[in-house]
């Protein structure tokens, strides 16, 4: 079977990483199996205070007067992106924590943490969701995820040891792959993050830099000759891209908890000209949907940062009320 796959390069704190998370869950939702995502590290910040971004006034020794812009810059970016930020007890750097290698650490010590599937490979599905709660942990919940501590100690939200996570961050081996990924963003000419590199049969192609949805499927047409396209219909045999609720339902199943963006880039809901694309009704068609989801009890939602996220109640797919919990962002 032919396959597409997507080498994302990424840091965990970048914001445009997090605005981008969209994109990846309507990849993979909308393709199925016939496309392979994977993440390489790419560390945004070494030291900010020797890190010097004149244009937002990022960097420098005035670590507080950093925090601040930097704070100022993911508000202005999440309304383009969608994705919630915290503007309330932000404080990611500090005169002890001023790197962002941790949270990149943290997600290769993940990789090599995570179990073995059948055919002897590991299954990096748990560093995906993990790498995802340290996003949502630093952006939406203004957690101090600079300290390794809160890095290692969320991991156990993600079904690791967090000793496992810790031995690993500290090793040898971890940081020569976090300096090897560093050297292939460098050989790719990867300039900013997210960056894509897109691989199929003996074609691949780079994208340098944010882009939209629409952009990748665009690239993912032209490197597979045309023969990889949105699978239409699920394992059911039923179609399940239409924007209604059965389909929108299938799809907050199937990830747990999700954002209104994420909805909207998935199912190809258009946003009204002006609207921040943060709320519910910004998105064509969503604000029925969700009503009617709500008012058959098949999902609920909790403002979230300067958005709300939205998680399933089917308890055929949420096992217990501490999950629900979990996703809801109470712990």
């Amino acid at each position: 079977m032919k396959k597409i796959r997507i080498i994302v390069f990424a840091d965990p704190v970048c914001t445009w990483c997090w605005g981008s998370s969209p994109i990846v869950r309507a990849l993979e939702y909308r393709y199925g199996e016939h496309i392979e995502i994977e993440y390489r590290m790419a560390v945004m910040i070494d030291d900010i205070a020797t890190y010097n971004n004149r244009r937002l006034q990022i960097g420098g020794e005035d670590i507080e007067l950093s925090n601040r812009n930097i704070l100022a810059h993911w508000l202005e970016a999440s309304a383009t992106h969608g994705m919630p930020v915290e503007r309330h007890n932000f404080h990611l750097f500090n005169r002890e924590f001023r790197s962002t290698a941790p949270h990149c650490k943290a997600y290769i010590a993940a990789t090599h943490c995570c179990p073995v599937n059948s055919n002897g490979d590991k299954e990096h599905r748990m560093a995906k969701h993990y790498l995802r709660r340290i996003q949502e942990a630093t952006a939406a919940e203004a957690m101090h995820t600079a300290d390794p501590e809160v890095l290692i100690d969320l991991s156990a939200v993600c079904g690791f040891n967090p000793q496992d996570i810790r031995e690993a961050m500290e090793s040898q081996e971890v940081n020569r792959e976090l300096r090897l990924q560093h050297e292939i963003a460098q050989n790719y000419g990867i300039e900013s993050t997210p960056s894509y590199v897109l691989r199929c049969d003996d074609r691949e192609a780079v994208i340098n830099g944010f882009c939209s949805y629409s952009t990748i499927e665009n690239y993912i047409t032209d490197i597979s000759c045309g023969d990889i396209t949105p699978m239409t219909v699920g394992k059911e045999k039923k179609e399940f891209l239409t924007a209604n609720c059965d389909n929108v339902s299938r799809f907050i199943e199937h990830y747990k908890s999700v954002y209104p963006v994420e909805i909207a880039t998935t199912f190809g809901m258009k946003r009204h000209s002006g609207h921040s694309a943060l709320n519910i009704e910004s998105f064509e068609l969503l604000p029925d949907i969700i009503n009617e989801l709500r008012k058959n009890n098949r999902i609920a939602i909790t403002p979230f940062a300067n958005s709300f996220r939205i998680y399933s109640l089917n308890k055929e797919k949420s096992n217990t009320r501490s999950k629900e919990r979990e996703f809801a962002g109470i712990f």
